[in-house]
């Protein structure tokens, strides 16, 4: 019986002891948890870490809580800087956030925000450097010895020409503060550079986790990491995917661009840079894609075996210019030679050929307008070193330019009523870019445009306050070319200009057909962002008309109902 007891006496203690070790390996456990290093953890976002994955916070700021404290006001106008800045208004944005920081001088958001703004710029002025001095320095006295003053002190080295230093320290700092994805976008940047491809990619998709899918910049670099790398399927696969939440950045639209060249289409790749320089002239690397059209061949490949528009069209003039010479009288012929010259960039040439089909036959269909495309002649070269006197009258004439003559037409990224002016803006700031003769007046503070592109007309409707800011804005598109029988199915016209919307807005979220009662029945979809609301809608039985509205999101009342906006949608 003793020996029993004395069993049962050890079994117990042991049990108690393990009960033990497991509560304080628990209590340990969560102390970690709460006074351990800090950890953020990531969502599912496109081409960044796994879904949960986490990262360490390290000595991190936390701009957002900071952010949230601040007036309603200037969490707005924070967000249109941020919002400027990924779309490459840096000027813009810088002046912004020093507005901010003048009236709050010690918001550090907002010293971050314009911070890093200067630095993206590429050449600052006097009063800029001053300025970007003043700031840096004000962050990192409050931020001693921390990530964000070694990102800081990085890239000013960067600046300075020290390029090694300058990484080294970017490293330092995306260790001490591994959360802040700037530090991150920096490090991986430098390390693309250097052509460290295998951990560049790995800092670029933890920037698309931290910033949740919201840097631009982010996706270019990575994008542009496996183009480099000769990875041309994944490379398509970002591009498509960022072009779809940032449908005109430059250097995507570019990629994609080379993409359509190594597969051989010149055509869709050449349209590309012409859109390209439509909302940006200057955009250097867009002209040297169009003055070496159909000469590039895919990283690493060097085989050049794809062949360019010129190679082709010269093949069809060996075959075209002998038949051409057996029967000069046949005018098809000779204008399909002067297409192949065209092709091949031999305007001279493509000219004389027209010009001889116009003197045998001025009837000839659209010869007019081949002459005028043979007037044509290649771009040349734009110069990287633009910074001298020439350059700066060059900005001068076109500021005159600008401000002389208001755009009276609309491009693709100003269609559905995509003015390019901000939410905000005054009647004066309005026409100022865009030709008041265009509009007429429908009632007080609101102002109207129509214009016919075949076979839809278009009506868009300004909506201005009554504090004279601009707020809405309507439109009515309307098909002539419709018929009521499309099956069921909705008609062209909405799914056209559906896709329109998304390639300028991003992808949106449909509603599906919904009944609003009374028979009326709505099919929308969606765009909605911080600061922007956009809808698009059609009703069902409506065939011929598509209805659109973009607010200013600020203005909204609250707790709208899709249904709730057919009101907005046939106000005018």
């Amino acid at each position: 019986m003793a020996n029993s007891t004395s069993a049962a006496q050890k079994a117990a203690y042991l049990f108690l002891a393990l009960c033990c070790v497991t509560l304080l390996a628990f209590g340990g456990f969560r102390a970690y948890q709460i006074y351990g290093p800090s950890k953020v953890s990531v969502g599912g976002v496109p081409y960044g870490l796994p879904a949960g994955s986490t990262v360490a916070r390290g000595d991190a700021p936390d701009m957002k809580s900071e952010t949230s404290s601040m007036p309603v006001q200037v969490q707005t106008e924070m967000r249109r800087a941020q919002e400027l800045f990924r779309n490459g208004s840096f000027g813009s944005a810088f002046d912004i956030y020093d507005g901010i920081v003048l009236l709050y001088p010690d918001f550090a958001p907002a010293i971050w925000g314009a911070v890093n703004t200067l630095f993206e710029i590429d050449s600052l002025n006097d009063n800029q450097r001053d300025r970007l001095s003043l700031l840096s320095g004000k962050l990192q006295g409050r931020y001693p010895n921390s990530g964000l003053s070694s990102y800081i002190e990085s890239r000013s080295l960067y600046l300075a020409g020290n390029t090694a230093a300058a990484q080294e320290l970017a490293r330092v700092a995306s260790e001490r503060a591994p959360a802040l994805y700037e530090t991150r976008l920096w490090y991986g940047e430098l390390l693309l550079k250097e052509s460290r491809t295998v951990q560049a990619a790995t800092e670029l998709k933890t920037v698309v986790s931290l910033s949740n899918g919201d840097s631009p910049k982010a996706y270019e670099l990575l994008a542009e990491l496996y183009h480099q790398s000769g990875m041309l399927d994944s490379c398509s696969a970002v591009v498509e995917y960022a072009l779809s939440q940032y449908p005109v950045d430059a250097h995507l639209l570019l990629l994609q661009g080379y993409m359509n060249e190594y597969r051989g289409r010149y055509d869709a790749a050449e349209k590309i840079y012409q859109r390209i320089l439509a909302f940006r002239p200057e955009y250097l690397p867009a002209r040297e894609a169009v003055n070496t059209l159909g000469e590039k061949t895919p990283p690493g490949s060097g085989s050049g075996a794809s062949v360019s528009p010129q190679d082709r069209a010269q093949v069809a003039c060996d075959i075209l210019e002998p038949l051409v010479e057996r029967y000069p009288e046949n005018l098809p012929l000779k204008e399909a030679l002067g297409r192949a010259y065209l092709k091949g960039r031999q305007y001279d040439r493509a000219r004389l050929q027209f010009q001889e089909i116009q003197r045998n036959n001025p009837e000839y269909p659209e010869i007019q307008q081949r002459i005028q495309e043979a007037n044509v002649t290649r771009a040349a070269p734009a110069s990287k070193g633009n910074n001298g006197l020439a350059a700066n009258l060059s900005r001068a004439v076109d500021s005159l330019r600008e401000a002389s003559k208001p755009t009276s037409s609309h491009d693709f990224t100003t269609m559905l009523g995509h003015y390019l002016v901000r939410y905000g803006a005054t009647p004066k700031e309005f026409f100022k870019k865009y030709s008041i003769s265009n509009f007429k007046p429908v009632r007080n503070n609101v102002w109207q445009e129509s214009f016919y592109n075949a076979p839809y007309k278009h009506t868009y409707t300004v909506v201005f306050d009554s504090l004279n800011h601009f707020r809405q804005v309507h439109v009515v598109v309307y098909d002539s070319s419709s018929s009521s029988n499309h099956l069921g199915m909705a008609p062209e016209v909405f799914n056209r200009l559906l896709k329109q919307n998304s390639r300028i807005s991003g992808i949106g979220n449909s509603t599906g057909e919904t009944d609003c009662g009374d028979g009326l029945v709505l099919d929308a979809a969606v765009w909605e962002t911080q600061d922007n609301f956009e809808m698009i809608a059609r009703v069902v039985g409506k065939p011929a008309e598509v209805r659109m509205i973009r607010f200013d999101k600020t203005v909204m009342p609250p707790g709208l109902k899709l249904c709730d906006y057919i009101t907005y949608l046939n106000q005018f």
